[in-house]
């Protein structure tokens, strides 16, 4: 076994419960122990938070570093946007004295600091990392023989590579590795490292986010793919309820639509737990599965 402090973020929490029900209940089989803190804030959101104010996201991030690190305890995190913050903040203040000082200079008022101790991942890197490929693979009692499925890896697990570290990102193919794992049929597809387009919502181009929407779905199915899955929950919301949405603005996004699958969801099912145990009902897009 090997034990991580559970962050969980803001985002799923509150809109995706049936995430956080799942890694609860599947983590512990799969070797990870985990541990519940309520003392985390948001992570912070590494787009709008960053841009507005970089040196508010780095002390906010910091702090959440420095109760993980009173544990002593490594993070991890569900959520593509908390690993990129915490991961990028932990780096920079492990490698800038100065840029460590100032922010501890903030931390101190509450009675924290930031020393540099803990490592932050992602849950598909722990099961890369940690636990392998090759025990999911064991685990596994509901092979998906037949299913055709299209990762989306999502930006921020993929860039920076030098302090991420998860997967080439002009051709990721470790979240392909874990759905062959499963007993799946992994699909490539033009742009599979393209952005879902979320962070174009947030800048107030909806237009531009409906059109990566529409871009990413076209050629997931052009290549065959049956199912969409993701370890992001802002790429989830993006292509699950943002596919009606784009839908209003390409009308072939209409018919045959996709379902999308996080990742956490589809190890569910091939351990063996049924659609509902995963919360496959709680989705926009409820396309029958063939799982």
């Amino acid at each position: 076994m090997v034990k991580y402090l559970f962050f969980k973020g803001c985002t799923i929490p509150a809109k995706l419960p049936n995430i956080e029900e799942l890694a609860l209940k599947l983590l512990p089989k799969m070797g990870v122990e985990i541990e519940e803190i309520d003392t985390f804030s948001c992570c912070p959101d590494p787009i709008q938070l960053q841009g507005a104010n970089q040196y508010f996201w780095l002390a906010t991030a910091a702090r959440n570093i420095a109760i993980a690190e009173e544990k002593g305890l490594n993070i991890m995190t569900l959520c593509n946007g908390c690993l990129n913050s915490l991961a990028i903040v932990n780096h920079k203040l492990k490698n800038n004295p100065e840029l460590k000082a100032a922010v501890n200079n903030v931390l101190k008022e509450i009675g924290k600091e930031f020393k540099g101790t803990i490592e932050i991942k992602h849950l598909l890197q722990v099961l890369k990392d940690d636990i392998g490929l090759d025990k999911i693979k064991n685990l596994v009692t509901n092979p998906l023989t037949g299913v055709k499925i299209a990762s989306h890896p999502g930006c921020h697990i993929l860039c920076p590579e030098d302090i991420i570290g998860f997967d080439d990102p002009t051709d990721p193919i470790n979240f392909d590795k874990l759905v062959e794992a499963l007993g799946a049929t992994s699909i490539d597809y033009i742009g599979k490292a393209n952005c879902c387009g979320v962070s174009l919502s947030l800048a107030g181009d909806k237009e531009a986010s409906n059109k990566a929407i529409r871009d990413k779905l076209v050629n997931v199915k052009e290549a065959g793919a049956q199912v969409l899955t993701t370890g992001c929950p802002f790429c989830f919301t993006q292509f699950d309820m943002g596919q009606i949405t784009a839908s209003r603005t390409y009308p072939e996004l209409k018919e045959e639509k996709i379902p999308v699958l996080y990742a956490i969801e589809l190890i569910g099912l091939a351990l063996g737990l049924s659609q509902e145990d995963v919360g496959y009902k709680t989705h926009k897009i409820k396309t029958p599965l063939n799982i």
